[in-house]
C-alpha cells in the first residue's frame, strides 16, 4: 500500500524550503494559501509524496504552485541505487555541498540596516535630550 504525505515548501532567496507537512491534502492546502497571504515569501507550493515500500519507488506531483501550474516530476532514485551510485558520486557531491554558502551580499544587507537603524535610534535619542535640555533652560529663565 503506497503511502502519501503531503510538503508545504515555500521560496525565499532563490531556494524552496519544506515548511510543514500533513496526511492530508485540504489542510497542506489550507496552510499554503495562508502562508502565500502573509506575502513573506517567493513562492508556495504543496507538493504530495507518494512512497511504495514494496517497490521502493516515490513519485512527487505538484497539487498547489503560486508560481506555476502543477506538475509531476520525477523523484530521487531509491536508496538501493543510491548506494551502488555512491563511490562515483562521492566526491562531486562533497564538493558541492561545501560550495553551497548563503550569499556575502545578504550578510552585508543585514549588517547595513542593522547599522542604520542602530545611527536613528541614537541621533533620535540625542535631538530629544537636546530638546528636554532648551526646554529646561527656557522653563527656568521664566521664572
Amino acid at each position: 500500500m503506497a503511502q502519501s504525505l503531503y510538503e508545504v515548501h515555500t521560496l525565499k532567496g532563490g531556494q524552496w524550503v519544506i515548511d510543514s507537512t500533513y496526511p492530508d491534502k485540504d489542510s497542506s492546502i489550507e496552510v499554503a494559501k495562508q502562508l502565500h497571504g502573509e506575502k513573506r515569501f517567493e513562492g508556495i507550493k504543496v507538493i504530495k509524496d507518494t512512497f511504495d515500500p514494496k517497490t521502493g519507488q516515490g513519485k512527487e506531483l505538484v497539487v498547489f504552485d503560486t508560481s506555476k501550474t502543477a506538475r509531476e516530476r520525477p523523484t530521487p532514485p531509491s536508496p538501493a541505487a543510491k548506494a551502488a551510485d555512491a563511490p562515483a558520486a562521492a566526491a562531486p557531491a562533497a564538493a558541492a555541498a561545501r560550495t553551497k554558502k548563503k550569499p556575502k551580499n545578504q550578510d552585508v544587507s543585514v549588517a547595513l540596516k542593522a547599522t542604520g537603524w542602530l545611527l536613528v535610534i541614537v541621533i533620535g535619542g540625542l535631538g530629544v535630550l537636546f530638546l528636554i535640555n532648551k526646554a529646561g533652560a527656557l522653563f527656568s529663565q521664566g521664572f
